[in-house]
């Protein structure tokens, strides 16, 4: 490559994907219309979305307060990145994908004298067929520094590895222990950037790390936006090909979207995230069709990135379409995924439609103006209400660490007292309001959890009774929301809160 090529090359990958209208490439705008109508279908629990056919976004849409600048959460559609680490890896000839799991922590294997340990091969992990009784990710995840591979070899073995699908979160983070290990970089991130992402345009950078502060969380944690995401899927697509450019190895990609494990045994709990069921269907789920190497196989022929509480991002080889939403609700996946199936597949045309402007407009114009519904006045406050809400104290434990809060109707502004100090939050009235929020410090508990870290918010209040007034602050880069309820009991404030994300930041305040 020459002096001006090296250049002009990451100047132009950073540009962003074509557009083009929906009719050019074969898709009316009243198909696009139906989707959203779909998505629209599940309250408020999808952020965004984009369809992408022959290599350009014909429509897209965020649902305010999320937007196309911000990234977003992936959970488990980080393991494709794993995978695609480990492709790189074989093709560099520093491991096989035939090499047993238990040669590259020979000492930390000792704990585990099980025979069927001994010949799971790293085949096994990409497929989620390791034969383990249970899941390794928690306690990979908690490891002290250097114990990461002992927790995941010493989880007893329950079947033969390379027989039966069992999606195990664990599989991943130990691929991510393993690639560290044979390639001498413990930054996935650092890894990936020159060899995918800086071809690709992709800023975004953030993934949580073990507790020696550098290996990358395999199995979830990475985030991008819709567009970065969209990217990923259509390089897939391409074979592998970005730009003229070879980027992927030709051989990880025909595999890695291919079926390696038949359905064997998804357990409820990840069904349940995904808005699936097992069994009694008289049509299979998608997440009952197979899996490939830390990619879902789908109808249609097609493959997905596919992470909890609605993170997609869908392609149809055979159309040259992909389909990418991200959401924040436990059943999301499954309703935006069948959407996508039953408004645009069957409206496909090979060739280009007539332009229709008025639709078109109708779409676009849609698009612009998607929202999650803000909570809305529906009650004048008491005086005794508006006074007793603006600062109460706390001395009881809690998992949000809060040691006093308060909402001032006058300015719109909750204050919140916790270990970082004292955040002022700007309450919308009857709409979003952006601020910044820091309800934790960094984990790599990501799954079920509000992520750590200052990190953008948006914040929307309403009294719904005249001594009730409820916030809901949603966190613009994961799926969490947090409601915070002030009332007044026997002539006393009290402050409750919850999540959708986990049971833990449930609690009361008096």
């Amino acid at each position: 490559m020459n002096i001006i090529a090296a250049i002009l090359t990451p100047i132009f990958c950073a540009q962003p994907l074509p557009r083009a209208t929906p009719e050019s490439q074969g898709v009316p705008s009243e198909a696009v219309s139906a989707l959203i109508d779909r998505l629209e279908e599940q309250n408020g629990m999808v952020h965004s979305y984009m369809l992408i056919r022959h290599g350009k976004v014909i429509a897209e849409g965020h649902w305010e307060p999320f937007n196309a600048s911000t990234p977003h959460a992936l959970y488990s559609v980080s393991k494709s990145f794993v995978s695609m680490a480990i492709g790189f890896a074989v093709d560099d000839r520093l491991m096989s994908l035939d090499d047993r799991v238990v040669k590259f922590f020979p000492e930390d294997a000792e704990i585990n004298s099980d025979e069927r340990l001994k010949d799971m091969r790293v085949r096994d992990l990409m497929a989620m067929a390791s034969g383990q009784k249970s899941d390794t990710f928690r306690a990979i995840r908690s490891a002290a520094p250097g114990e990461a591979a002992k927790a995941f070899y010493q989880m007893p073995m329950k079947d033969e590895p390379g027989k039966l699908f069992r999606y195990m979160s664990g599989n991943t983070a130990m691929l991510a222990l393993i690639h560290a290990k044979v390639t001498g970089e413990k930054d996935l991130l650092a890894y990936l950037k020159p060899r995918v992402f800086d071809k690709l345009g992709i800023k975004s950078s953030y993934w949580p790390r073990l507790k020696d502060g550098t290996t990358v969380i395999g199995g979830s944690g990475y985030e991008l936006k819709s567009e970065e995401l969209a990217k990923i899927c259509l390089l897939l697509l391409n074979n592998g090909v970005w730009q003229g450019e070879r980027i992927l190895p030709l051989w990880w990609v025909r595999e890695a979207t291919s079926l390696q494990t038949p359905y064997g045994n998804v357990t409820d709990s990840v069904l349940a995230l995904h808005g699936a069921k097992s069994g009694g269907a008289a049509k299979p789920d998608d997440w009952q069709l197979g899996y490939g190497w830390q990619l879902w196989m789908g109808h249609h022929e097609s493959f997905r990135l596919c992470g909890a509480f609605g993170q997609i991002g869908s392609v149809v080889p055979d159309k040259d379409i992909i389909f990418v939403s991200n959401a924040g609700g436990r059943s999301s996946n499954k309703p935006s995924l069948n959407a996508f199936y039953d408004t645009i597949l069957p409206a496909l045309s090979e060739k280009p439609l007539p332009e229709n402007p008025a639709a078109l407009k109708k779409l676009r114009d849609r698009s612009a103006k998607l929202l999650i519904a803000p909570p809305l006045n529906t009650a004048e406050p008491s005086a005794a209400a508006l006074n007793a809400f603006k600062n109460i104290k706390t001395d009881s434990a809690n998992a949000l660490a809060i040691s006093g809060i308060g909402y001032d109707d006058k300015t719109k502004t909750l204050t919140i007292e916790n270990r970082f100090g004292k955040l002022s939050i700007r309450v919308g009235n009857g709409k979003w309001e952006t601020g910044r929020f820091t309800a934790e410090e960094e984990n790599t508990d990501t799954l079920g959890r509000i992520s750590g870290g200052e990190q953008p918010v948006a914040a929307a209040g309403a009294w719904t009774e005249t001594d009730r007034f409820t916030v809901r602050i949603k966190f613009i880069r994961s799926p969490a929301n947090l409601d915070i309820n002030f009332e007044m009991r026997d002539g006393k404030a009290h402050v409750s809160t919850r999540s959708n994300m986990s049971k833990i930041y449930s609690i009361e305040l008096r």
